[in-house]
């Protein structure tokens, strides 16, 4: 049977278990605002008993281990939501400057620069000979030119912004990577025992959250505790050592910058594979979201430039054009045919008739030059305007464009032109440039609005004619976007609507991630959470406990006492 000083026994492992637990508790409490904290508990274990003949008799309770209270599926689920939410959050706010980018509906907005240019262009088409009306017709299309420019240009700084965003992830990876590898390796030493590091788990924890928002990663625990954590199925973290990434440079990306970068791993230079996060949030805002809007942009500058001077090129003024006339689109050379020498818009067969007047207004030659598609060249073309007359020239430049030039008194125009030459080359038309970030206004127009084309008369003393205005207004109305079934007009709005569409969907879905990380993060709360009330219901439980166990020691000792003295 027992004796009392295996009573004093019991009530000292009472009294250390009580110990360890209000240390606990304190720590707890300690950590409360600690962010990713999970409170911790006591395991108790039960001593082997005494064999006696009446039975086992009991030896106190002991230690088993301090647990945190932790649900690792809660843990899945959160860090496989959290990409999600980072890259809904870097799309929505990236969308947001996008539309700001675009002030619709405001009159500072493409749609309003647009509308006022057709304006012009109808009042000109109802009063050619008015220089003021013409000057108008030119201010409207350097508003309309610069407006493409501004959003072009804006478009262009936040793809930058993008990129840069994609390198800032960098250091954090890496930072991240470093630490959890530097963890791996002190819970590995710290759990040699067989008995768990809380409190490095929980700080490891914490930063696989950080981690999986930047990017989708996979963890798996080894025997040891430590946790490998792979990216698209190459390792990022491999026990206590990590891999660096780096941004590089990629010119390939988009040929018309090198700035633009792809994250690769340093030991090896393979592309890291990132399938989610704010990291593959950000790349698909640069590499997809911008380039698709900058591309319908694009795509209305360059239809508004060719359709207009289409018109222009073939029409005149006032005057026809003196002195030197240049083409401002470069071929890649001189030698290859035109329809594929690297212009902005297409060269087909036809044919363009060139006439030549003297200070009277009489003409005095006229010609019409062939374009053959994959055939005619910079060099032919350029000796057949030679051969037109005595009193025009043409001439190659360094820079593969064309000057033409009439000698003094003399005047020249280009008209019925059917092979889309000079479209293409960029001469005699109102608007220069080939996309919206190109896109300016002839200059030799703005110094003088009377080389505004109004009319296809070949007669220059015709100055009424508005044939030529009256086409370039009705561009307007033409179906030339989205395979010849939408109006200018109709295609920017539909790419605003389709913006507006996507930045509302972004939204809808990041309140949506929002809502699924945040209640997968409160339900871990509920669990790993320090609650104070709890907390101090168990400080006083403990309490309580410890005094009891004090209570046997001291019962214990006035037994002993009475032994000793009956003893004596």
């Amino acid at each position: 049977m027992g004796t009392l000083f295996s009573a004093l026994f019991i009530a000292r492992s009472g009294l250390q278990v009580a110990q360890v637990q209000l240390d606990t508790a304190g720590h707890n409490i300690a950590n409360v605002n600690k962010e990713g904290f999970s409170r911790q508990r006591v395991e108790l274990l039960s001593r082997v008993p005494n064999e006696r003949a009446f039975g086992k008799l009991g030896r106190g309770v002991g230690v088993g281990t301090i647990i945190r209270i932790r649900d690792i599926f809660l843990d899945t689920l959160f860090r496989n939501t959290n990409p999600d939410l980072g890259s809904a959050e870097i799309r929505a706010e990236f969308l947001r400057r996008i539309e700001d980018v675009f002030l619709e509906p405001s009159d500072g907005g493409l749609s309003a620069k647009i509308g006022l240019f057709f304006d012009s262009l109808n009042e000109f088409a109802t009063n050619v000979e008015s220089l003021p009306v013409r000057q108008s017709v030119i201010n409207e299309s350097e508003a309309l030119a610069g407006s493409f420019n501004d959003v072009a240009r804006l478009l262009f700084e936040l793809r930058t912004a993008a990129n840069q965003e994609v390198i800032g992830f960098v250091p954090d990876i890496n930072d991240l990577a470093q630490r959890i590898a530097a963890l791996n390796d002190q819970i590995r030493r710290g759990e040699a025992d067989g008995k768990p590091s809380n409190d490095l788990r929980d700080d490891r924890d914490l930063l696989l959250d950080e981690l999986s928002k930047i990017t989708t990663i996979f963890t798996r625990e080894r025997p040891n505790g430590m946790v490998d954590v792979l990216v698209a199925g190459d390792a990022l973290v491999n026990g206590n050592r990590s891999r660096d990434v780096q941004a590089v440079s990629v010119p390939a990306l988009d040929p018309e910058r090198n700035d633009l970068v792809e994250i690769q791993f340093v030991d090896n230079g393979q592309i890291m594979g990132i399938q989610g996060g704010a990291l593959a949030g950000a790349l698909d805002v640069r590499d997809n979201v911008i380039v698709n809007i900058d591309g319908r942009l694009d795509s209305i500058a360059a239809t508004l430039i060719q359709q207009i001077n289409l018109i222009h090129s073939q029409g005149r003024g006032l005057s026809g054009f003196s002195g030197t006339v240049s083409t401002t689109n470069a071929t890649v050379d001189a030698v290859t045919p035109l329809d594929v020498a690297g212009l902005p818009f297409p060269v087909q067969s036809g044919s363009f008739d060139v006439t030549v007047y003297d200070s009277t207004g009489t003409v005095t030659a006229t010609a019409t030059i062939a374009v053959t598609a994959g055939v005619t060249t910079l060099t032919d073309l350029t000796a057949a305007l030679n051969t037109v007359s005595p009193d025009l020239s043409a001439a190659l430049t360094g820079t593969n464009t064309i000057d033409v030039t009439a000698n003094a008194g003399f005047t020249f125009s280009i008209s019925n032109d059917t092979s889309g030459v000079f479209t293409a080359l960029g001469m005699n038309g109102l608007f220069t440039g080939f996309d919206a970030r190109t896109m300016g206004v002839n200059q030799d127009i703005v110094n003088d609005a009377r080389l505004l084309a109004s009319g296809f008369d070949s007669d220059i003393l015709a100055t009424g004619d508005n044939t030529a205005a009256l086409a370039m207004a009705d561009v307007q109305n033409g179906l030339f976007l989205d395979g010849n079934t939408s109006t200018i007009m109709g295609f920017y709005e539909t790419t605003i609507v389709e913006l507006g569409v996507d930045a509302r969907s972004t939204l809808s879905n990041l309140d949506v991630q929002r809502t699924f990380v945040d209640g997968f993060q409160r339900r871990r709360q509920e669990i790993s959470g320090v609650s104070l009330d709890e907390e101090v219901t168990f400080l006083l439980q403990f309490q309580r406990a410890f005094e009891a166990s004090a209570r046997v020691v001291t019962v214990t000792d006035r037994m002993l006492d009475s032994l000793l003295t009956m003893a004596l």
